[in-house]
């Protein structure tokens, strides 16, 4: 690998480093709202979520293009590292760890949101169940009187 290669490898990988940083930043402020029930910051964080995912991919494609140019698109960074010029290979090792460490609690981070989301809605289910809600929906008559106890007046508004 020349000098040329291994500073475009090392731009690259600095490039993902700070945007997996950022990543990282909101998936624990997201983990953090969700633990709390904040549904007015979860909503109001859809837009960025959406941007940070078309990111991801851009930067993906963007990485995928550039490795394939250089002809280094079947090579792994660690060997990427190891055949870097003598002054290159501390930095890019540096970040080959740092972004592996990124893409870890990353992931981390998404299995305990996924988790935590799920027990969520399992307690909600249960809660549902046990009052009953779904047994006993609540329906109007045709003088839009609230009527209780599953009776549904359907047959009241085909008649009018």
């Amino acid at each position: 690998m020349d000098k040329t290669t291994a500073s475009a490898v090392v731009k690259c990988l600095e490039i993902d480093v700070d945007f997996y940083r950022e990543l990282t930043i909101f998936l624990m402020k997201k983990h953090a709202h969700i633990l709390t029930d904040d549904l007015e910051w979860l909503t109001n964080s859809l837009n960025d979520e959406q941007a940070f995912l078309m990111k991801s991919r851009s930067l993906e494609e963007k990485r995928q293009e550039l490795f394939k140019g250089l002809g280094i698109s079947d090579r792994k960074l660690s060997e990427l590292a190891e055949e870097a010029p003598e002054e290159f290979r501390p930095k890019m090792k540096m970040l080959s760890s740092q972004l592996s460490e990124l893409v870890t609690k990353i992931t981390e981070i998404n299995a305990q949101t996924t988790e935590i989301v799920k027990r969520k809605l399992d307690n909600q289910k249960d809660f549902v169940t046990r009052a009953g809600i779904l047994d006993k929906p609540e329906t109007y008559d045709k003088n839009a009187a609230k009527v209780t106890g599953g009776q549904s007046s359907a047959k009241a508004f085909r008649q009018v």
